[in-house]
């Protein structure tokens, strides 16, 4: 199984199936171009990876494109091999995309959203910092002995996806967007990791079907 299939997978378990393969929407570069243009926003944003959601219609059509170099890196640092600082960070790029997949493709099957709202692509970006953090977790317990989370790896987990993150974008929607996507996933995770763990998966399945701005209260009123 790829690497995209194991992600997707492990997601959908998590919540719920989207009955998509996501590894026959896979784009080539070319189509990341021609894609890109449309999307005002595209450079200020890597071009390593991105996903594009179209509906038509009343049918969704999705692309998701990983650069050469980013593909390169993860089979030379093969995430399901161990974690490590040669690849945390272009693993973190890869989950991103494929969560926005699955994400997008489970909220058009409940309602038919609209995509171009500033409120879905906030909801993506805090979704993917959440199951990232959690989907990290579970990398990180496989490959030590104990098969359990050491208390440095959860430091080194929160390093890397709420203390780095470089937020210096000309668009002050984007700023802000990923601005709360580390502020509201840093206190969620927190708050997941301090409940008894029987009860995380109801609460993530629950908060997954929450509106962003119902998201976003929630968080802020946690201790």
């Amino acid at each position: 199984m790829s690497l995209l299939a194991d992600i997707q997978k492990i997601t959908e378990r998590t919540y719920q199936p989207t009955g998509v393969n996501f590894e026959e929407f896979i784009i080539p570069r070319e189509r990341y171009i021609y894609l890109s243009q449309y999307d005002f926003t595209c450079g200020e944003l890597s071009e390593s990876a991105r996903v594009f959601f179209r509906v038509h219609e009343r049918r969704l059509y999705v692309g998701i494109y990983y650069s050469r170099d980013l593909i390169r890196s993860l089979e030379k640092h093969d995430p399901r091999a161990g974690l490590s600082e040669r690849n945390i960070s272009a693993f973190c790029v890869f989950m991103e995309e494929i969560n926005h997949a699955v994400h997008g493709a489970l909220k058009f099957m409940e309602g038919l959203p609209d995509f171009g709202q500033e409120s879905f692509l906030q909801d993506l970006e805090l979704q993917a910092k959440i199951d990232a953090y959690l989907l990290l977790k579970y990398f990180l317990a496989f490959f030590n002995t104990s098969k359990q989370l050491e208390a440095m790896d959860r430091l080194w987990l929160r390093h890397h996806l709420f203390e780095r993150e470089e937020l210096n974008y000309a668009s002050s929607a984007l700023a802000e967007r990923y601005h709360q996507a580390v502020v509201l996933g840093e206190k969620y995770t927190r708050f997941l990791d301090g409940l008894p763990p029987a009860e995380r998966l109801p609460e993530i399945r629950r908060f997954r079907r929450m509106p962003y701005h119902t998201k976003r209260t929630y968080i802020n009123c946690l201790p």
